[in-house]
Parts: structure tokens; C-alpha cells; sequence
């Protein structure tokens, strides 16, 4: 994925976001049309779970909610298919979450004491599972 895709998603969040909003993840969807992203709003110490769609004039919100947990959004009605994300709190020493789905394991960064991790065109029949910390 071009750099530039995380970047202009990562940018509209933080710019539509409230003011103090620290970006914890953030994931393009593989065909672009799509980004998910964790902030988190330290002054009130609140995570904020959105989806975005990729519309003419940029990024807008598709749906979202509070954040931390796991959620599941549906992106595509013909396939039944969405994006999950699992996003949640981290020991203060760690840098590295590891989730494990569908069989695999995967590293996600920890950023301002959070994680999160995110799977595109997948079914909410399955559950992600936090591994352990690095």
C-alpha cells in the first residue's frame, strides 16, 4: 500500500478529529476504498473506534463509536464481508502487541499505551485473541 494512502487517512482523522486526538492505528483497506483507525482522547481518556470511506472530497466518517475491544463493521453487502478491528490497552514498557486470527499471528505497534489491530474482508465469526506484549 503506498504510503501515501495511510498518510492522507491518518491526516483527515487527526484534522476531523477533537482537538488533543493522538492517532493510535490506522489501516487502508486493499482495494483503497476504505481506512479504519483507533484515536484516543487523552483528556478524557476515551478511544474512538472509525470507520472511513473514501469519498470525492477525501476521507469521511463511515461509521465508529467509542473505541477499545473488539468491533466489526460491515463494508460490503454482496459478500457479507467487513473489517474487524481490536484495539485495547497495553503494558506501559510494551512497543509490540501480538494478535492472533484466523491461524496467524500478528505484531501491531503499541502507540500512547494502546493497540490496534485490523482485518479487512473478513466475517465476524471468528475472534481475535491478544497473544502477549513486547
Amino acid at each position: 500500500m503506498p504510503q501515501d494512502d495511510l498518510a492522507s487517512l491518518e491526516n483527515a482523522v487527526l484534522q476531523q478529529g477533537p482537538r488533543g486526538a493522538v492517532l493510535i492505528g490506522a489501516s487502508v483497506s486493499p482495494d483503497k476504498r476504505y481506512g479504519a483507525t483507533l484515536t484516543f482522547l487523552q483528556s478524557a481518556n476515551y478511544l474512538m473506534d472509525d470507520v472511513f470511506e473514501r469519498g470525492e472530497h477525501g476521507w469521511e466518517q463511515f461509521t465508529g463509536g467509542s473505541g477499545g475491544g473488539i468491533s466489526w463493521s460491515l463494508i460490503d453487502e454482496d459478500s457479507e464481508r467487513g473489517v474487524l478491528r481490536y484495539g485495547d490497552e497495553a503494558p506501559s514498557d510494551a512497543s509490540v502487541a501480538i494478535v492472533s486470527y484466523q491461524g496467524q499471528e500478528s505484531r501491531v505497534p503499541v502507540r500512547h499505551g494502546h493497540f490496534l489491530f485490523v482485518a479487512w474482508q473478513t466475517s465476524d465469526d471468528e475472534t481475535p485473541m491478544l497473544v502477549g506484549f513486547e
